[in-house]
């Protein structure tokens, strides 16, 4: 056998066409979007998209797109434009000066979105100089014709067909000419195109020379030759930016100063996927209803964050969804609303703008399937860093919540007390002058009359914040319940699945006594998982057999009558308890709720406890900031700071042993966020092993 015979090469069928390009691309909006992308790379000044005979489907009907870019020779329509996934824009990063753009399209499979607008494509180029324009003619029909035949057939041997023809020297530019046009374009469409391309270029990324984009219709007279404009940011209520500094490693983030109710930034070291710069724009409940007024007319609501890469939008923020319940979430932002529905920032109340470049920003990159990101460490870790700046808007938010309440129950009371204030200077008026009692008489009671109005008013204000408050509460504990039935179904079924596995075990090998060891194990295996099912369950009927009654609570009276009833344990395990709570808190919560928290907590702790000579359970609280803080500490084996964040996860533990089954903190987790609280772990105060858990929870005014 000779050498040639034992070698194999990949080889493409014709449908690969189909795959990287109407089967890739979801929306007639992206396409083109990559199409004029790689007008931008080719170092054009204008591109004009033209619609001709598109408002129903005929032999006329034509997408045109023109640039006046650098245009291509032979050799790159032949080494470039026609290789899939060619490596020309990677070799090269920089188009040529003076434009010295930072190229937007590497994958070298952009091209193919014409597939996802027509059959066909006739392609007009020429360089800068030539006398001669080169004419290459593809037709995907032929390509779909082939691929349904039956036989096979290699994208490689369908062969495309090629002229020249004779054009004036000065023009230069490339010329998509794409016919047999898949689907009607109406006046709605091509504005819903003309509204994505606004966002094509960062506003706050200055390009000169200039990328002017113009959308022309023979059909539609809104569309002669229109210059595709970023609209203003207005409105906002509030809008700030946070940059970095490359050279001091240093990365600024936002903070809120609750003291002075202002947004702030500090500096943080650079996260390890880059540094980044980033604009906010939040609109308050004036500011949205200011901004609805002006686009009343307009299915563009706000619009949440978006990322673009060295001036350019990023793929994914580019795929177009009219609806907007339909719009994928890519960050993550509005999955987050039900947890915290009156606190947490939507993309329907803040824009904001990342910017990115491609070599400050390696490991950030599109998907090949332009749905999202490749998920990567240094994407999660920037999709958080974009949450935890949204927070500090959350913040924000619920410090203008409290200080309006303020407000109003102010001007209420300084009402009645004008109104009361105006009856008392009556009645001395007709005191010094009874002439004037009968004719004053008519306004004094009207004024009395507002006053008990203004009276019922406080009353009433005072009743819907109370009765706020109630639903309030009952919402976010159902949110909790929500959030852990989702991850409970989860955790019922793997837990059944290896119960089932392992009964499945048994029932096929019992009595073998050479698999004595795995009964053995299976069933201690299986009780396990038993015991984990009985205590999700009692978790779940908690909330069911509750029927979420609320009740002021005094947290410091709560804390050490749960120590107590743990008296007896903690003395049978030798293990010394210390609460130290200085401050007196209430809270108004569920009493079982809140003391599934310490629960918890306390068996978290006496687990992690075990093989310890000096053992050690703390609890200390005081007021700090309009919050209420506590610490719960104890010198166990201590959480590694990796897994700090871990910890709260379902079915995360490093007790196991002990018998603990991963839901203790997840529970402990849901139970505070619920709450409006926070928990974390932090620096533990028993050196050198420990966990200390900080617990924040805040005033309820």
């Amino acid at each position: 056998m000779n050498k040639e015979s034992n070698i194999l090469k990949w080889r493409f069928d014709v449908s690969t066409f189909r795959l990287i390009g109407r089967d890739l691309i979801t929306d007639r909006i992206t396409a083109l979007f990559e199409l004029v992308k790689n007008c931008y790379d080719a170092n054009s000044t204008s591109v004009d998209i033209v619609f001709e005979n598109i408002s129903s489907i005929n032999p006329k009907s034509k997408i045109i797109i023109r640039d006046n870019g650098c245009g291509m020779a032979f050799s790159d329509i032949r080494d470039k434009w026609m290789v899939i996934g060619t490596a020309s824009k990677r070799n090269t990063l920089y188009s040529e000066a003076p434009f010295n753009r930072r190229y937007v399209g590497e994958k070298g499979i952009g091209r193919f979105a014409v597939d996802k607008l027509g059959d066909k494509v006739n392609i007009k180029t020429k360089q800068k100089g030539n006398s001669q324009l080169l004419n290459v003619e593809i037709n995907w029909e032929l390509y779909n014709t082939k691929s349904n035949n039956g036989q096979l057939t290699l994208f490689t041997d369908i062969e495309n067909t090629y002229s020249y023809e004779n054009s004036s020297v000065n023009f230069h530019g490339t010329i998509l000419e794409i016919s047999e046009i898949r689907e009607i374009w109406t006046t709605r469409d091509i504005e819903r195109l003309y509204k994505e391309l606004t966002k094509i270029v960062s506003p706050f990324y200055p390009l000169n020379p200039p990328f002017d984009i113009y959308i022309s219709s023979n059909e539609y007279d809104a569309y002669t030759r229109k210059l595709v404009s970023v609209d203003v940011i207005q409105f906002s209520s509030h809008n700030v930016s946070i940059s970095f500094n490359a050279p001091s490693m240093l990365q600024e983030t936002l903070y809120f100063d609750k003291d002075n109710g202002i947004l702030k930034t500090k500096n943080i070291p650079l996260k390890n996927f880059g540094g980044i710069n980033m604009k906010m724009y939040f609109f308050n409940e004036a500011a949205k209803r200011a901004y609805r007024a002006k686009f009343k007319n307009d299915d563009t609501r706000i619009d949440g964050i978006k990322i673009y890469r060295d001036g350019i939008i990023t793929t994914p923020f580019a795929e177009f969804e009219s609806h907007q319940d339909k719009k994928r979430d890519i960050l993550g932002i509005d999955k987050r609303l039900w947890r915290d529905i009156f606190n947490r920032v939507s993309t329907r109340e803040i824009i904001g703008i990342v910017e990115i470049t491609k070599d400050g920003n390696p490991n950030i990159i599109d998907a090949t399937n332009r749905q999202d990101f490749v998920e990567n460490n240094q994407y999660k870790q920037l999709k958080e860093f974009i949450i935890e700046q949204l927070d500090v808007f959350t913040e924000l938010k619920k410090y203008e919540r409290i200080k309006n309440k303020a407000t109003v129950a102010d001007e209420l009371k300084l009402a009645k007390n004008d109104v009361n204030s105006f009856v008392m200077a009556i009645d001395e008026i007709t005191k010094q002058n009874p002439a004037l009692e009968a004719p004053l008489k008519p306004l004094k009671e009207q004024a009395k009359q507002v006053s008990s109005t203004v009276s019922k008013g406080i009353a009433e204000q005072k009743k819907a914040e109370k009765e706020f408050l109630r639903k309030e509460n009952i919402y976010l504990s159902l949110m909790s319940l929500q959030d852990y039935a989702a991850n409970m179904s989860h955790a019922v079924r793997t837990s059944l699945g290896r119960i089932k596995d392992k009964a499945e075990f048994f029932k096929i090998y019992y009595p073998d006594p050479s698999l004595e060891e795995f009964f053995k194990l299976y069933s201690r295996e299986i009780y396990e998982d038993m015991m984990t099912l009985n205590k999700v369950i009692s978790y779940m009927l908690s909330y069911a057999g509750s029927n979420i009654p609320f009740e002021d609570l005094d947290v410091k009276k709560l804390i050490e009558g749960l120590f107590y009833d743990y008296n007896l344990r903690f003395e049978n395990e030798k293990i010394k308890s210390i609460i130290e709570i200085k401050d007196n808190f209430i809270i108004n919560a569920n009493k079982q709720f809140f003391s599934d928290i310490f629960q918890n907590l306390i068996d978290n702790s006496v687990k992690a406890l075990v093989g310890n000579e000096i053992k050690i359970i703390k609890c200390s609280g005081y007021i700090e900031n309009n919050q209420f803080l506590l610490f719960f500490s104890d010198n166990g084996v201590g959480i590694e700071e990796e897994n700090k964040e871990k910890v709260f996860e379902l079915y995360h533990t490093s007790t196991a042993e002990q018998g603990g089954s991963g839901l203790g903190l997840y529970i402990v987790k849901t139970r505070i966020e619920a709450l409006k609280g926070k928990v974390e772990v932090i620096e533990n105060e028993f050196l050198p092993t420990g966990a200390t858990f900080k617990i924040t929870l805040p005033f309820k005014k």
